[in-house]
């Protein structure tokens, strides 16, 4: 039986680049100004979860790296663009705050219906609610006064593009900034020019 020394807890994910994660983390520093959050997501750590696997043995990251390099290899890079802000919880206390990725929404979800697929072969259970793409920019409301996210509608972050071109496989390492450590690459190759 393996114990917790010997697990990682690691998630598929694609990672917010160039001007885009920039940008976001120039709003996200402002908006810490404004708004107490218990949590704020380090801009490095800035991305679009695909699948969490939670505590995988580390003899079996390789089989699911080669999964997941196989099955992202068949996609197409595209793009993805910052949206607007939104929250998941009560709307005076949100417990999430994240902006909505916008874009190439076919392909991205194409790659992780993919994603999913493969790596239920090899024992990794799909979650049973549907995906709803994101990228966490605070967690835990703390205010004293009611949470008002209207009042950052005009992030002026619309249109913020970044190319996608690979997806990474992150382990978490909690309590560290930032928190999400690369233990994969995995390059979108199909139709790329050489």
């Amino acid at each position: 039986m393996a114990t917790g020394m010997d697990q990682e807890r690691v998630f598929a994910a694609i990672a917010v680049k160039g001007e885009a994660q920039e940008r976001l983390a120039a709003w996200s520093h402002l908006m810490q100004q404004q708004y107490a959050f218990r949590k704020w997501t380090a801009a490095a750590d800035f991305h679009i979860t695909l699948q969490f696997y939670g505590d995988v043995d580390r003899a079996k990251l390789p089989e699911l790296s080669h999964t997941l390099a196989a099955t992202v290899a068949g996609h197409s890079p595209f793009k993805l663009q910052l949206g607007r802000p939104a929250y998941f919880g009560l709307p005076e206390r949100p417990r999430v705050w994240w902006i909505d990725p916008e874009g190439d929404r076919s392909a991205l979800n194409a790659l992780q219906h993919d994603i999913v697929h493969a790596c239920e072969a090899i024992g990794y259970k799909a979650e049973q609610r549907p995906y709803h793409p994101h990228i966490t920019i605070a967690r835990k409301y703390a205010g004293s006064e009611p949470f008002e996210a209207l009042a950052t509608e005009d992030i002026h972050l619309d249109g913020i593009a970044w190319q996608v071109e690979e997806v990474v496989l992150y382990c978490t390492r909690m309590g560290q900034i930032p928190m999400y450590e690369l233990a994969g690459c995995f390059p979108l190759t199909k139709d790329r020019l050489l």
